[in-house]
């Protein structure tokens, strides 16, 4: 059976190919978590983790306010998860996920960067594919994600500079190092 085109993708298909991504980009987080040691970043990691349900009900809710109140059907259904994870939106949406396979060995810089990199290619991804859609439904979807997915890439990068720089009170001559 052919795949339809990604431009054909339904609004219920975008739907169920941005939650499969957040659950993944959950496991990664608490795969990292769990491999850090104890301190701020291993804090930040279980954080943004428990963001993801957040990200997951505003896919949910915005689902419903575009379909005019209807809730989001059960996508646990063996049928329709078999369906969605066919789709030529969720094949692209696997390659963006190749980040969350890797393991920082708990290595916090590492891990951050990891994340960082996940979340500036899930950014770039959304505001592209979000062109290539003539649904309003999934442009405002992919538009939401790629704001929430830069968010978090900003927080990570301000991580990253507080581990390999310290803050600029415990380290001020940090901003002057080449």
């Amino acid at each position: 059976m052919a795949r339809a085109p990604v431009r054909k993708t339904s609004f219920l298909e975008a739907v169920a190919a941005c939650i499969q991504h957040e659950k993944e980009v959950f496991e990664f987080y608490l795969k990292q978590a769990d491999a850090l040691p104890g301190g701020p970043v291993k804090k930040l990691f279980y954080q943004l983790a428990e963001d993801v349900e957040e990200h997951i009900n505003m896919i949910g809710g915005l689902y419903s306010q575009i379909q005019n109140g209807e809730a989001l059907p059960n996508l646990k259904m063996a049928s329709e998860v078999q369906k969605f994870n066919s789709t030529s939106l969720q094949i692209l949406m696997r390659r963006l996920d190749r980040n969350t396979s890797a393991n920082a060995t708990g290595n916090e810089i590492e891990a951050v960067a990891l994340a960082t990199q996940e979340h500036e290619n899930a950014t770039n991804f959304f505001r592209k594919m979000k062109s290539k859609f003539e649904d309003r439904g999934i442009q405002v979807l992919f538009g939401q994600l790629a704001n929430f997915q830069d968010e978090c890439r900003m927080l990570l990068e301000s991580y990253a500079a507080y581990l390999t720089q310290g803050t600029p009170a415990s380290r001020p001559a940090a901003y002057w190092d080449a």
